[in-house]
């Protein structure tokens, strides 16, 4: 009896881990950072071990992970090294939910109701603008903000509150009022800020318009207003002349160079500014070998602040979407899935409020953002003891990603190539730089009508 019983149960166990083998479901996921792999692998994996994760990942610089998603989607994105899933950047978001690879995410079990947790902006980011269908999701927000180094609105501006320095940027034309007296009451010392880029998002965020509206492309006037602030500024040297993702930018985080501001979003205060505060730093540091480090060689830790921008804007951010052929094809355990991983990292809100406590990231679930700050928000010693959260929040309900289009990544950069750069530094007049960018455009998409 012994020995049948024991035959029963090794049976038993074969026949459920057959099951189980055969149940098991494998996803491909792509990405451009590890970032969406780390948060798998810490806070889905070990409670889903019936799903296997395959990452892949390539980095956008080049074009590089671009082009392999296009590249495969368009050769067969049904084949097993398609992405199941894949995350999508700012920078080219549109292009991808304006497209037929991006599944529609009501065909793998989603409602509409599902999408109501998420702030508008990101929401409307992740929408594919000819049908309304919601085809990405993100679990952050990206509102931006003005950073900048208290000790030296004191010391040149005599500001000593948040409240004051966000009267000294009320607007674009207080914006450059104050950096003029920044330049005098320091000698040409600090500067005001780095690089064009430090405000192209902002001006970016408030047109009216996107680069193309029925087929036609848009120059809308907020982006010619930015030409004249730049060229002020770069004639009055009222900027360091930089470029962001340089080491003059960094330079004037780390106080190597003397720059009062930054307008960043919320990724940028916690892997941009943060992480770079002091020569030597690493992304890893605990806040408290972070300062020792920046007291020890000089650094900024703890001289930052934030106050309100002169206008509201977003910058960055980073979608899910899944892959049409792949969904299509899919049964529906396996719809069921990409659906479950989808849902628990953008719209569950005990992962969003768990992820907002350990990393600081601002997420975009609203009543996650509001239970937050009312529970007293994040006090955040970089910043010396101010609430970063309550701030972001405020600015994220006045962002709006209505004005986002396909097209996006290549018109940004044939803009600062064609116009800012060239303009502000007077090789060109603007006549001949709006010139060369209609003909770079006209010459990179055929069916655009360039006027």
């Amino acid at each position: 009896m012994k020995k049948l019983l024991a035959l029963a149960i090794v049976a038993v166990l074969a026949l459920t881990l057959a099951t189980a083998v055969a149940e098991e479901i494998t996803l491909n996921v792509w990405s451009f950072t590890n970032e969406f792999q780390g948060m798998i692998e810490k806070y889905y994996a070990p409670s889903h071990p019936e799903i296997k994760f395959n990452f892949t990942i390539y980095p956008t610089d080049g074009g590089e992970y671009t082009s392999h998603v296009d590249t495969l989607m368009a050769a067969d994105a049904t084949s097993a090294d398609a992405p199941d899933i894949f995350t999508l950047e700012a920078a080219f978001v549109k292009k991808y939910t304006n497209s037929d690879w991006t599944a529609d995410l009501t065909t793998i079990g989603f409602t509409e109701e599902d999408f109501a947790v998420a702030l508008p902006a990101m929401r409307e980011i992740g929408q594919d603008t000819r049908t309304g269908v919601q085809k990405g999701l993100s679990w952050q927000s990206t509102p931006g903000s003005l950073m900048y180094r208290a000790d030296l609105a004191e010391k040149y501006l005599g500001v000593t509150t948040p409240e004051e320095m966000a009267e000294k940027v009320a607007d674009w034309d207080t914006f450059l009022e104050t950096a003029e007296e920044l330049k005098e009451a320091s000698n040409g010392a600090c500067k005001m800020f780095v690089s064009p880029g430090d405000v192209y998002n902002a001006y970016k965020y408030n047109r009216e318009n996107g680069w193309v509206v029925d087929n036609k492309l848009v120059i809308d006037d907020a982006l010619l207003d930015e030409l004249d602030l730049l060229k002020t500024s770069y004639e009055e040297d009222l900027d360091a002349k930089g470029a962001a993702w340089t080491e003059t930018w960094f330079a004037g985080m780390n106080g190597t160079n003397e720059v009062m501001c930054y307008l960043l979003p919320t990724w940028g205060l916690h892997y941009t500014l943060k992480p770079n505060c002091v020569p030597g730093a690493d992304g890893s540091m605990s806040d408290d070998e972070l300062k020792a480090l920046s007291d020890a060689n000089n650094g900024t830790f703890g001289l930052w602040r934030m106050t309100n921008p002169p206008v509201g804007y977003s910058w960055g951010g980073t979608w899910v979407g899944v892959n049409a052929a792949k969904a299509a094809a899919a049964d529906d355990a396996k719809k069921a899935a990409i659906k479950d991983v989808i849902n628990f990292f953008t719209l569950d809100d005990d992962f969003l409020y768990t992820y907002a406590k350990d990393s600081g990231d601002f997420v975009g679930s609203k009543a996650v953002v509001d239970k937050i700050v009312a529970e007293g928000g994040t006090p955040n010693p970089f910043l010396g003891g101010q609430d970063h959260y309550g701030m972001f929040a405020e600015a994220a309900v006045i962002a709006s990603g209505k004005t986002w289009t396909e097209y996006d990544e290549t018109m940004d950069s044939l803009w600062n190539d064609e116009v800012t750069l060239p303009y502000i530094r007077g090789e060109k007049s603007l006549d001949d730089a709006l010139a060369g960018f209609k003909a770079a455009v006209s010459a990179r998409f055929a069916g655009i009508e360039v006027e």
